[in-house]
């Protein structure tokens, strides 16, 4: 049976809090969700052959925007 994303999600983040130690602070909640969404925008770039325009339609997000996340989480382009 394939496992949800939730499910998945939820062992991970389990794992990362259990392995912070007793004192030390963990910010670990913009953490999860740069990783998260570095891996969905990679993702779509790869899937439209890293055409901008697609990719930010399938996102939902204007070109802009894409332009501007990609930059922030340093997302790397193709592979030439």
């Amino acid at each position: 049976m394939p496992v949800s994303l939730y499910d998945f999600l939820q062992k991970e983040i389990k794992k990362m809090v259990g392995s912070l130690g007793r004192h030390e602070k963990g910010n670990i909640y913009p953490l999860i969700l740069n990783e998260i969404e570095r891996y969905v925008i990679t993702t779509v770039l790869e899937e439209t052959n890293y055409n901008y325009l697609r990719a930010s339609r399938v996102l939902g997000i204007g070109r802009s925007t894409l332009y501007r996340r990609i930059e922030r989480l340093g997302v790397k382009g193709k592979e030439k």
